[in-house]
């Protein structure tokens, strides 16, 4: 779940509020390269009985091609360590790509794009927003069939936030500012000389997806990511999100299955971002599953296997 810290539209504190209401025994927070949020989230959980998982995203590449990634890290602690030195080096470069998009769409004609609009909506510097509040003022200044003048062959309005990314701020689209990233097994030998551990974020979407494409068949998914999880397992990743807001109950089978086949621990979580994911509920996902009428639930044996598997040295 996410936070203002990072790229949600709940302070630390309204989030935790939802989810002591949701009635959760226990529950994580994982911003984007951050640990901000963790100190007043943690103490209203653990002020209202509920068990506080600190956690962190991370935006990484795969090894094997290329391709982005996310990796959260859970019971991240606060201080100096090798992964909190890691998270201190991406904010910085996410603060310098900040303004090097910010300034490349004011040279490519979206003069009307305004630094205080994004640093409202994101209630933050424009170095420490995220490419969401950047999407969404642009969708602000520029609706579909608004009068522009940004130069022809470029999109001249958007549809939504989403038409955005899919038009201008996505992979190889015009806008596109490379960040720096870390390869998914360097950032799980980070988690772990850290005492934390790692778990590769919906590997069906990351892996079994794209916008060209669409989703691959079942079965197709089950044999692209037998092979993937099998070596992110060999990279030192000991968790996979197999409980996940948008899995059909096929696909959580499936991951329950390969997860159990190579070692992992089978995790999950509503990826809650606030306002900036309508569709999704604290604690259960979204309300009509796809596929089923039941919700998401984690088991709480997800935790304790997950605690089994951090270092000795940092699971007391």
């Amino acid at each position: 779940m996410h936070t203002i810290c990072s790229d949600g539209t709940d302070s630390p504190e309204e989030l935790a509020a939802k989810v002591v209401a949701a009635g959760l025994s226990a529950a994580a927070l994982t911003d984007h390269d951050t640990t901000e949020g963790h100190s007043a989230y943690g103490a209203y959980l653990e002020a209202h009985g509920v068990e506080f998982v600190p956690g962190v995203e991370i935006s990484c590449r795969y090894e094997e091609t290329g391709q982005s990634a996310h990796v959260l890290c859970y019971f991240v602690e606060e201080g100096t360590s090798p992964l909190q030195e890691a998270l201190v080096q991406l904010r910085a470069d996410r603060a310098k790509r900040n303004i090097d998009l910010f300034r490349l769409l004011h040279e490519m004609g979206y003069a009307k794009l305004d630094r205080a609009r994004i640093e409202e909506l994101a209630e933050k510097p424009l170095e420490e927003a995220g490419r969401p509040h950047i999407a969404q003022a642009l969708f602000e200044a520029y609706p579909d069939g608004s009068e522009t003048e940004v130069p022809e062959g470029l999109p001249q309005g958007f549809q939504d936030t989403n038409h955005v990314f899919s038009a201008l701020l996505g992979n190889d689209k015009p806008a596109y500012v490379p960040k720096a990233n870390l390869t998914i097994g360097s950032a799980a030998e980070l988690a772990a000389q850290s005492g934390a551990v790692a778990v590769i974020a919906h590997p069906i979407i990351t892996f079994c997806s794209s916008k060209e494409t669409g989703m691959m068949p079942l079965e197709e998914q089950r044999t692209h990511l037998d092979q993937i999880l099998g070596d992110l397992a060999q990279r030192g990743v000991v968790g996979a999100e197999a409980y996940y807001s948008r899995h059909s109950p096929e696909q959580v089978a499936m991951m329950l299955d390969l997860c159990d086949k190579h070692g992992l621990v089978p995790t999950g979580g509503s990826d809650f971002h606030g306002e900036n994911k309508k569709d999704l509920s604290v604690g259960i996902g979204m309300t009509e599953h796809k596929g089923s009428a039941s919700q998401l639930r984690v088991p709480e044996s997800s935790l304790e296997l997950l605690k089994a598997r951090r270092s000795p040295a940092s699971s007391s």
